[in-house]
């Protein structure tokens, strides 16, 4: 969760880091992992992967972690209702609903791989 801990991750010779803050749960008093991704991504993501594993909940929350330069997201909530509820044919079709909203916005942006996604294709609040 910071950039102190992901240089550390490379000095002992980590090939990959997660950031998270446990779903917010366990560390709610945390910044998002949204909130320090790039600055990550900038220090150790030319090193080790970087994969983004907190808030993501949706097909848009994996663009913007892409688009920060996450290499890949997780989502440890992302599946657990849909099996719960399901099964396996739960979990596929929630992570079709996901494959849907990833496609169909990275449609609306512009983009037609997941290469073409870059900062640059988000704004920020001030």
């Amino acid at each position: 969760m910071s950039v102190e801990d992901a240089k550390r991750a490379v000095d002992i010779g980590c090939t990959g880091i997660m950031v998270s803050n446990h779903g917010g749960r366990q560390l709610d008093g945390s910044r998002s992992p949204f909130d320090q991704l790039a600055e990550i991504v900038d220090a150790v993501g030319d090193k080790l992967d970087v994969i983004c594993e907190g808030g993501i909940h949706r097909g848009t929350h994996m663009l913007k972690a892409l688009s920060l330069g996450a290499k890949a997201c997780s989502g440890g909530r992302l599946y657990l209702y849909a099996l719960a509820a399901g099964g396996q044919a739960g979990v596929e079709r929630a992570l079709e609903k996901y494959k849907a909203e990833l496609v169909r916005d990275m449609k609306l942006m512009g983009c037609t791989k997941i290469s073409d996604l870059n900062r640059s294709n988000l704004r920020f609040r001030r």
